[in-house]
């Protein structure tokens, strides 16, 4: 048996023996050698050269940067047929880049120095296979200011985000967004977190000039339209409270692929790594390339294409079941969105003519969901842990970046048969929907009446309804989470202490 293969063993019973997918694979690892990478693998990986690559990768599945997401031809044309004038636009919009999570924060500045240590000690003993710009590249990484606070915050580089794509959206739009602001004509409206408000903020300084004058209404907690997902209780019980509901994610993440990618790292970087910690490192790899995109990233310079890829899917699979096609309520939820914007358009259309624009800021499982409903990005097969397709339609790095965003725009076309015309961008990229005949330019008012009366009217309290039983087990969980006395954090602080230890054996 060849010593990656034997490694590759290691990792798997070490990481996952405990699990019901590690103990399948483990048993039937021979009906998946086609996964493993032998010795020819092993000189790909050795000569890959992350500072080196004129086109590194760039999808990191929901945590993308904007800018290797969008569309970059966004025109009048792609909003508004010939021959006709836009009458109103309706945008929502994923906050921009944000700050990790508190605990992913915590550990990017505990562990990230430790393992820059680890690496930079591996290599000065002739460990790993790391280029010298590549080694250069992890020398230089600082952690810089970070600290707990920021977490979950709006960055920089997320503000830009969408104060860019606020500009293209007034560049393609020039008589129905302009200059000067007048609440009137315009409205505003966020989440209640300081990314989706500070996000609002960006847009309106992208569009206006300034956000000094426009209005933001208080934000509504909770928020039936743009957070339908937190007042529906059938969603908690059915998917996000329940493991079963992604099991398919599961059995990917303590599957061969995923093993084969710690494998590899480990040995391109001379260590022996766990999944945390590669998870860390695909982390790092990827929050610090959207704060900073257009520069390389230190933690990028342990995978290969292959290794991002492979970690994509693993990301895609888990949000095709917790905000995809992976379960009927997911989608059946994200009605409220869709008849928001088709009142207003129903308002504009039946001569009550306000505002010109509405704009909305939440998050990306109001986002996804929403698209789902659509019918956007729809595989002709689900997503499983063994079919892991590059053509593959659902790519959250592509639909559900930071700052991703879905635009309707109502035009007015007196010279036409059909008075009215409604189009969809997403990602500032024109998108057809099942059921329009004018594809990627959209639909008649008809069409779209048509199309939004398959979601409407939307009652999410009917939707979102538990049954007995799920009512029962809503209850049993509640109970069991007021009795259960949480464990002491420790976790990181155990972390450190190993990783000190290693250093110092």
């Amino acid at each position: 048996m060849s010593l990656v293969l034997k490694v590759m063993m290691v990792m798997m019973v070490r990481e996952c023996v405990a699990t019901p997918a590690a103990l399948h694979y483990t048993n039937t690892y021979n009906k998946y050698q086609a996964f493993t990478f032998n010795r020819l693998e092993e000189k790909k990986v050795s000569q890959y050269c992350y500072s080196d690559d004129p086109q590194p990768y760039h999808h990191m599945a929901t945590k993308t940067s904007y800018l290797y997401a969008r569309d970059t031809h966004l025109t009048h044309d792609t909003l508004v047929p010939e021959g006709c004038e836009g009458r109103q636009v309706w945008h929502v919009v994923r906050h921009g880049t944000r700050y990790p999570s508190p605990n992913d924060l915590q550990e990017f500045i505990t562990i990230l120095p430790l393992l820059q240590t680890r690496i930079l000690q591996a290599h000065q003993d002739g460990k790993g296979e790391l280029c010298p710009g590549d080694v250069a590249l992890v020398a230089g990484w600082e952690l810089g200011d970070l600290n707990t606070s920021l977490a979950l915050n709006l960055t920089a580089a997320g503000a830009a985000e969408v104060r860019g794509l606020a500009a293209d959206l007034q560049v393609a739009l020039p008589t129905l967004l302009h200059q000067p602001f007048t609440n009137q004509s315009y409205t505003f409206r966020h989440t209640k977190s300081e990314r989706t408000e500070m996000s609002a903020r960006a847009y309106a300084e992208g569009m206006f000039g300034s956000s000094a004058q426009v209005y933001f209404p208080p934000p509504l907690d909770p928020d039936p339209v743009l957070k339908f997902y937190d007042v529906c209780p059938r969603y908690q019980v059915e998917v996000k409270d329940n493991p079963e509901a992604v099991k398919e994610s599961t059995l990917f993440l303590h599957g061969p692929q995923m093993a084969a990618v710690i494998t590899r790292v480990s040995l391109h970087l001379g260590l022996s790594l766990t999944q945390h910690e590669v998870n860390l490192l695909y982390n790092g790899c990827r929050y610090y390339q959207a704060w900073s995109p257009t520069l390389p990233s230190a933690w990028c310079v342990a995978f290969t294409h292959h290794d991002l890829k492979v970690l994509e899917y693993n990301q895609d699979l888990k949000d095709y079941y917790e905000v995809g096609y992976g379960h009927n309520i997911n989608y059946q939820m994200a009605c409220p969105l869709i008849q928001d914007a088709f009142q207003h358009f129903r308002s504009v259309v039946e001569g009550e003519g306000r505002p010109k624009g509405v704009f909305y800021f939440t998050h990306s499982v109001a986002l996804l969901t929403m698209m789902t409903r659509l019918g956007l990005y729809q595989d002709r097969h689900p997503l499983t842990h063994l079919n892991l397709d590059p053509t593959r339609q659902w790519r959250t790095s592509l639909h559900g970046s930071f700052a991703a965003n879905v635009a309707f725009t109502l035009s007015h076309c007196p010279q036409h048969q059909h008075k009215w015309w409604v189009s969809l961008v997403e990602g500032e990229r024109g998108v057809a929907l099942e059921g329009c005949e004018g594809q990627e330019r959209g639909c008649t008012w008809d069409e779209w009446v048509q199309v939004v009366s398959r979601f409407l009217p939307c009652n999410l309290t009917h939707i979102c309804a538990l049954n007995q039983h799920q009512q029962h087990q809503q209850q049993q969980q509640q109970q069991d989470n007021h009795h259960q006395q949480k464990p002491a954090p420790i976790s990181v602080l155990w972390g450190m202490l190993k990783w000190l230890v290693t250093l110092f054996i």
